[in-house]
C-alpha cells in the first residue's frame, strides 16, 4: 500500500483519524525498546542496579523540594559572592573543612543564580547519582555482575545516615562527592593491582585528589585502599603476610598516593590560619570515650541496620538529630554482632572486611571530631549522623568482602570446599544437609534486608516529617521582595537572623546584603540621629525598628515635652532598663533652624549626641541597667521638646505594617 492510500484508508468515512508516525520515529522506539530487551536478557543486574540508583534519586529529589540552605550555606554563598576566584578564596578553611571543590562549586552556582535551591539540589542530586553508579562499578568489579551485589548497593542507597548530611547543602557537597571519589578510586585501584597497567593507576591517583579536593576526610583513602590490598587482593596467607606483598609489590601505587596527600598536607598546614576553629586536643579522656561510645550505639550501629527511626529535631525543625529507643539500640547490637559473627563461620577472612570498616570509622569519623570539636557536647555531636555519613559506602564494601567471593584472582584465604559428598544414604543427608544451610542462609538475608529497608524507608519519611526548610526559604523571599521594593539606602539594622539562617555571629548582612548589593544602607550599631531605621523580622520582611525594654513615663508637661529646667531635662523610666540593654533611643524636635551638640547622661555614662532640625530619632549605644532615668544638658539656649525615651534591644515594631505587606 502506498503512502497516499494509508492516508486516504485512514480518512474514510466511519473511521476516526489516526496520525501515522514517521519511519524515523518508529525506528527510534525500536532500537530503545530493543536496548531494553536486552538488558532484561542479558543484564538483568545492571539494569535493576540502574533502576535502583534512579529511585534513590527520585526519593532524595521529593526530599530535597522541602528542605533549603541552612546555617553556613548562607555565609558560603555570601562569600563566593563577593571574592573574586583565586587561591586565597579556594583554600579559606573558615569552620575548620579545606573544601577546595566545595567552594569552586559555589562560586560557579552563586553567580548563575543566587539562593536558587533548585540548582543546587540538582547538583546534589548529580553527585548522588554518580556515587550510585559508581558503587555498583566497584562491587561488579569485585564480586562479578551477579544478584548478591544488589544488597550490598541496597544498603548503600537505602541507608538513613545519609538523610540529615544530604538535607544540608555544604555538608552534602563534603559527603556525596567523597563516597564518589571513594568508590572510584577502589574500582581503579582494583584493576590496577589486576592488570598492572599505569593508567589505572594515574586515575586511581586522581581518584583520591577529587575526594581531597571534596572533604579532608579523603586522607583516608588510601589507608582504605592499602588494606583491601592487603587483605583480600594478593592471594592468600595471614594478613601480615598480605601486607607485606601489598607493600612490595605496589609500592608505586603507595608512593604515588602519599605524594598526593603530601602536597594536600601542606596545602591544608598553610591554610590553618584562616579557620575559626585549630585543632586542639580533648580536655579529657572521658569526652573520647563519650563520643565514640555514644556514635556506636546512638548513630552508627542503629543507621547501619535502618535506624535510628526516632529523630530529635532542632528548634525550629531545619535539622534533626538521632534518638533510637533504647531497645532498638540492643537489636542493633545483637543484629551487628549477628552478621559479623554468621560471616566468619561462612568465610574465614570475613574479620579482616570489620577490621577494615572499623578502621575508617576510627580515622575518617571520630578522629577528626575529637581533634577539632569535642570540647562542644561530645554527647550530642555523637548523635550527629553526618559525622557517619561517608561511613556507608565503606560499609557496603565491606558487607561485600565479607559474604561474597571476589571474581577475577582467587579469593585470599577462602574456606575450604568441602570434599564431594560420596553416593548412597550418607551423601543423600550430607547434600540435603548443604541445601538446608543454604537455604537458612538465604532466608536469613532476605528478613534482614527487609528490616533494613523498612526501617530504612521509616527512618527517612520520620527525619522528613520532622524537618522541614520553608522557613528558610519564606525569609529569602520576602527579604528579596523587600529589597526590591524600598528606596535605595534604606537603613537597616544588620541584626540576627533565625537561628537555621545563622552560622556562629553572622548577621543579616551575610543573607541579605548579596541579593542586590549597595540597594540598603546597613547600620550595625546606630549611634547620633537615624531616622526611619528598619529591621528585618523573623519572616524576612522588612518592619520599622523599635526599642523594647525600659520606656518613659507620660510627659508632665503640656504637648508632650519634658519641661527644660535651666537647660536641663530629666527624663524618668517606668521601671529600671534591662541587665541586657544595648541602646537608647530618644525621640526628639530640635527648635533650632542649625544642628547641634547635646549631652545625654545615662547613669554613668556621658555620651554627645547629634542633634537635627526638626523630629527626629536619636540613638546612643549605652550598655546595662539599674538606670532610673536619663538627663539631657548642654542645649546652649535652644528649646528641645524630648517625647519619649526608650533603653533596651532593638527588635521590629509589634503590629508594624511590614515589607512587603503580604508573606511570600
Amino acid at each position: 500500500m502506498s503512502h497516499a492510500e494509508d492516508i486516504a484508508q485512514q480518512s474514510s468515512p466511519g473511521k476516526a483519524l489516526v496520525p501515522v508516525k514517521s519511519a524515523s520515529s518508529q525506528h527510534e522506539w525500536a532500537d530503545l525498546r530493543s536496548a531494553v530487551d536486552w538488558l532484561q536478557k542479558r543484564r538483568p543486574v545492571l539494569l535493576t542496579a540502574i533502576v535502583m540508583v534512579v529511585a534513590q534519586v527520585v526519593w532524595r529529589a521529593q526530599f530535597l523540594s522541602r528542605m533549603y540552605y541552612l546555617r553556613q550555606d548562607f555565609f558560603n554563598l555570601d562569600f563566593a559572592i563577593r571574592s573574586p576566584f583565586d587561591w586565597h578564596y579556594l583554600t579559606y578553611v573558615g569552620t575548620g573543612h579545606l573544601t577546595i571543590g566545595e567552594r569552586a562549586i559555589i562560586w560557579v552556582l552563586a553567580r548563575i543564580s543566587l539562593y536558587d535551591w533548585g540548582l543546587a539540589s540538582a547538583v546534589t542530586l548529580a553527585f548522588l547519582a554518580g556515587a550510585g553508579l559508581a558503587a555498583f562499578l566497584v562491587l561488579r568489579t569485585l564480586f562479578g555482575e551477579r544478584p548478591a551485589i544488589l544488597l550490598p548497593l541496597a544498603i548503600y542507597l537505602l541507608s538513613p545516615l545519609n538523610v540529615a548530611g544530604l538535607g544540608w547543602w555544604t555538608v552534602a557537597l563534603e559527603s556525596v562527592p567523597l563516597q564518589l571519589a571513594l568508590f572510584m578510586a577502589l574500582n581503579s585501584h582494583i584493576y590496577y593491582v589486576r592488570t598492572g597497567r599505569p593508567r589505572h593507576l594515574a586515575a586511581a591517583a586522581a581518584w583520591v585528589l577529587f575526594g581531597l579536593l571534596a572533604f579532608e576526610k579523603g586522607l583516608v583513602v588510601p589507608l582504605l585502599l592499602f588494606g583491601v590490598t592487603a587483605g583480600f587482593l594478593v592471594g592468600g596467607g595471614s594478613w601480615l603476610s598480605g601486607l607485606r606483598r601489598a607493600s612490595a609489590r605496589y609500592w608505586r601505587a603507595w608512593l604515588l598516593y602519599a605524594v598526593v596527600l603530601a602536597g594536600y598536607v601542606i596545602v591544608l598546614a598553610t591554610s590553618l590560619p584562616t579557620s575559626t576553629t585549630q585543632p586542639q586536643l580533648p580536655r579529657s579522656l572521658a569526652s573520647m570515650l563519650a563520643f565514640g561510645w555514644g556514635l556506636l550505639k546512638g548513630s552508627l550501629l542503629p543507621g547501619a541496620i535502618g535506624g535510628p527511626w526516632r529523630w530529635w529535631p532542632t528548634p525550629g525543625g531545619w535539622y534533626a538529630l538521632a534518638a533510637p529507643p533504647v531497645a532498638m539500640i540492643w537489636l542493633a547490637f545483637i543484629a551487628a554482632a549477628t552478621v559479623v559473627a554468621a560471616s566468619i563461620l561462612r568465610r574465614r577472612i570475613s574479620w579482616r572486611a570489620w577490621v577494615i570498616f572499623a578502621g575508617w570509622v576510627v580515622c575518617a569519623d571520630m578522629l577528626p571530631v575529637i581533634v577539632g570539636r569535642l570540647n562542644w557536647y561530645p554527647a550530642l555531636l555523637a548523635l550527629d549522623t553526618r559525622y557517619v555519613a561517608d561511613a556507608v559506602p565503606v560499609l557496603a564494601v565491606c558487607i561485600g568482602l565479607a559474604f561474597l567471593p571476589l571474581t577475577g584472582e582467587a579469593a585470599a584465604g577462602a574456606a575450604p570446599q568441602a570434599t564431594a559428598p560420596g553416593s548412597g544414604l550418607t551423601g543423600f543427608r550430607a547434600r540435603l544437609n548443604s541445601a538446608r544451610s543454604e537455604q537458612a542462609w538465604r532466608y536469613g538475608l532476605v528478613g534482614l534486608l527487609a528490616v533494613f529497608v523498612v526501617g530504612s524507608v521509616g527512618s527517612a519519611q520520620a527525619y522528613q516529617s520532622r524537618t522541614t526548610g520553608q522557613p528558610g526559604a519564606s525569609y529569602i523571599a520576602n527579604a528579596t521582595a523587600a529589597t526590591e521594593l524600598v528606596p535605595r539606602g534604606t537603613l537597616v539594622l544588620d541584626s540576627a537572623v533565625p537561628d537555621e539562617m545563622r552560622d556562629s555571629t553572622y548577621g543579616t548582612r551575610a543573607v541579605v546584603g548579596v541579593i542586590q548589593p549597595g540597594k540598603l544602607t546597613w547600620v550595625e550599631r546606630p549611634n547620633g540621629t537615624v531616622d526611619r531605621l528598619r529591621i528585618f523580622g523573623a519572616d524576612g520582611r522588612l518592619y520599622p525598628a523599635w526599642v523594647y525594654g525600659a520606656s518613659s513615663r507620660p510627659s508632665p508637661a503640656d504637648h508632650g515635652c519634658w519641661p527644660d529646667r535651666g537647660g536641663r531635662i530629666s527624663i524618668k523610666f517606668v521601671h529600671r532598663p534591662p541587665y541586657l540593654a544595648t541602646v537608647l533611643r530618644i525621640g526628639y524636635i530640635w527648635y533650632a533652624p542649625y544642628p547641634s551638640l547635646v549631652t545625654v547622661r545615662y547613669g554613668s555614662s556621658v555620651r554627645v549626641l547629634g542633634v537635627l532640625p526638626g523630629l527626629h530619632t536619636g540613638y546612643l549605644p549605652e550598655a546595662g541597667g539599674l538606670v532610673s532615668g536619663v538627663v539631657v544638658t548642654d542645649l546652649s539656649g535652644v528649646r528641645m521638646c524630648v517625647g519619649d525615651v526608650e533603653a533596651g534591644g532593638l527588635q521590629p515594631v509589634i503590629g508594624g505594617k511590614p515589607i512587603p505587606s503580604v508573606s511570600q
